[in-house]
């Protein structure tokens, strides 16, 4: 197949629809487009949009795509996200296999070694793997414990890391030391807040919740939150109200579709 021109541009000046539109139906330019839309909408935050378009770029026979660490822990994230945990844990595995070195995909280019990187692959594959009770999670982690936390981004990710994984006291440690030198970051409020009420801590997380929702109304994963502290304090048709407002701002996740267990206000 001819590779259209709109495809070759040199990479920063390529526009990854107008390529897709013109490469022909299943092939390899209109599957590369299409995965590299789909990383887009994932850096974005539109994880509906995300799993579209990497379904969309699968071959036309529906084999398998092969690339690197980054793009399957995406894939598999974004999967994950809207309730297919299967194909996720699937994706999981294979970025873990290839980070490290159990599948070669490309021996020209193997995935980078820095701990920066293999950081970044394993905040998103870890959960899933954890999740799906997959064998991989347990070396999985021992490297991820094997790199060095050098910074606030690392120590950022770390603390969101270990709550997904369910170390509170390793969560809370690490987002205390965070929300000292960004105390009036909405994102880091929310984590806060949301790590405290999954320790028990809800009547310490909600003025945390409280403040990242004054701050950005229009973000689900706050209103979530704000929904679970409000849940597990009694406040349960407050609860409710937020957790509508988490449906309505992204009803493609499955989370948002759970009902909240509100423990009674004694």
């Amino acid at each position: 197949m001819t590779t259209p021109p709109s495809c070759q541009l040199p990479m920063g000046q390529i526009n990854y629809r107008t390529c897709a539109n013109a490469a022909p139906a299943g092939s390899p330019a209109r599957s590369w487009a299409l995965i590299n839309l789909g990383s887009q909408a994932f850096v974005e935050g539109d994880m509906a949009q995300a799993a579209r378009l990497y379904d969309e770029a699968r071959p036309g026979d529906r084999q398998e795509v092969y690339s690197d660490p980054v793009f399957h822990a995406f894939r598999g994230a974004a999967y994950d996200h809207v309730g297919r945990s299967k194909e996720a844990l699937t994706d999981a595995r294979t970025s873990w296999d290839i980070l490290s070195g159990a599948r070669i995909v490309d021996p020209q280019n193997p995935p980078p070694t820095e701990g920066e990187y293999r950081s970044f692959v394993l905040y998103f594959i870890l959960p899933i793997l954890k999740a799906g009770g997959d064998p991989a999670f347990v070396p999985a982690f021992e490297a991820y414990q094997r790199i060095s936390v050098d910074g606030t981004d690392a120590l950022i990710q770390r603390a969101a890391l270990l709550e997904q994984l369910g170390d509170f006291p390793g969560a809370l440690a690490a987002s205390e030391k965070v929300m000292k030198l960004r105390p009036d970051d909405p994102g880091l409020q929310n984590n806060h807040c949301y790590t405290l009420v999954r320790a028990e801590r809800a009547a310490e997380g909600l003025a945390y919740c409280e403040a990242a929702l004054a701050s950005l109304p229009e973000i689900p994963q706050i209103r979530h939150s704000y929904a679970s502290a409000l849940a597990a304090l009694g406040r349960c048709d407050d609860a409710e109200r937020q957790m509508a407002e988490a449906r309505r701002l992204d009803p493609a996740r499955p989370l948002y579709q759970t009902p909240l267990t509100c423990k009674t206000a004694s």
